[in-house]
């Protein structure tokens, strides 16, 4: 994820959209790995769950890019969904092993 001290360095407008950047380019190697069958279904759906982590993270930074006192906050934010987002992805694995007992990813096959 991103550096968060680099934002509170920056505090600017460019510092916010970095980190929009990073959570937008998160969700969309999730549904690009997705949608080309690399990860299975259900981190997909799980992982989707954290979306309003990301939306969270994106939009307190958006508002408080300017305090440096409260975008330390988004440390944090940005911890939780780390934290999310990675449980998600692993919980997805264990269940489609579970549900699906012959399930290789594609990327070995090649």
């Amino acid at each position: 994820m991103v550096q968060f001290h680099v934002q509170v360095r920056l505090g600017t407008e460019k510092g916010s959209s970095v980190v929009k950047v990073a959570v937008t380019t998160l969700y969309s190697l999730l549904l690009t790995f997705g949608l080309s069958r690399d990860l299975p279904f259900t981190c997909i759906v799980l992982c989707l769950l954290t979306l309003p982590m990301g939306n969270r993270v994106i939009s307190f930074v958006e508002e408080n890019h300017e305090d440096k006192q409260s975008i330390f906050m988004a440390k944090y934010y940005c911890v939780r969904l780390h934290a999310l987002f990675g449980a998600s992805l692993a919980a997805g694995l264990v269940i489609a092993k579970f549900v699906c007992k012959r399930y290789i990813p594609r990327l070995i096959l090649y």
